[in-house]
């Protein structure tokens, strides 16, 4: 991590990274996720929490489960727990040794889709699972996202929103611009093209705007931990499933329960 990108996570609470995946790798994930299309379900309750700026005429689709999906389907998104230009970024945020804390999972929206209200905030959080704090010269973090875009997602289109620098807000968010009904001007949409990536803190206060483009939009989300914090339980209500032990070390390693690493 640079001293530029340093200096715009600790002040905004989110990068955008060009180019992370190049068309190809954007191409055999868009077709291991038609593969198994037959997951990808619409939710049955809304997200948009009564607001009429976030209400769609329909729901977002939600998929999972790609990292125990059969070879050759899976291999893409295990690539992604380790991925080169996204790895020292987290080990500047979370540490060396961060973990996969629950995920991947894939937001798919088709035109006219509702948004989902913008929740979070630094005083929002209630449990140390989830801090931002900057001591002895270097950022420290909790639950963190990394969202591969794999589709474009441009200006008006809708999609991810964040509200920059409020991972270090000392008030809460007024809830009628958690509902995107007042204050929209401090709320930015981000824009990028399939293969860009969106690393955030959860946080940064964040949501989703409802979806205009004609295509739909898939984003791919990850979401990592330090190595000695969890937010959800993950893969370890149980052993570790088969699927884990057919990773390679440096994934297994992403997988682990939490534990300090030395």
């Amino acid at each position: 991590m640079n001293d530029d990108e340093r200096y715009l996570f600790d002040l905004n609470g989110y990068l955008v990274l060009r180019q992370v995946l190049d068309a190809g790798e954007v191409a055999e994930m868009n077709a291991a996720i038609d593969h198994h299309g037959d997951g990808l379900n619409e939710r049955d309750g809304s997200l948009a929490g009564g607001s009429g700026a976030l209400a769609g005429t329909s729901h977002r689709k939600d998929l999972g489960g790609m990292l125990a999906w059969e070879r050759p389907w899976c291999e893409p998104f295990r690539r992604l727990l380790v991925h080169p230009q996204v790895k020292p970024l987290l080990e500047a945020i979370l540490g060396r040794g961060y973990r996969l804390d629950h995920g991947p999972g894939l937001i798919a929206m088709d035109r006219g889709c509702e948004g989902g209200t913008l929740h979070g905030g630094g005083v929002e959080r209630t449990d140390m699972s989830e801090p931002y704090f900057f001591k002895a010269d270097r950022i420290y973090t909790g639950l963190t996202v990394v969202e591969y875009l794999l589709a474009d997602e441009g200006p008006g289109d809708g999609g991810v929103a964040v509200v920059p620098g409020s991972h270090k807000a000392n008030l809460p968010c007024p809830p009628s611009m958690k509902a995107w009904e007042r204050h929209q001007e401090h709320v930015l949409e981000v824009n990028g093209k399939a293969g860009d990536a969106v690393i955030f803190t959860e946080t940064l206060t964040h949501g989703t705007l409802p979806w205009t483009a004609a295509h739909e939009r898939r984003a791919l989300l990850y979401k990592f931990s330090p190595g000695c914090l969890a937010y959800g339980a993950g893969v370890h209500r149980a052993e570790y499933p088969d699927y884990v032990a057919d990773m390679s070390e440096e994934e297994r390693a992403v997988m682990e329960a939490p534990h300090i690493r030395h």
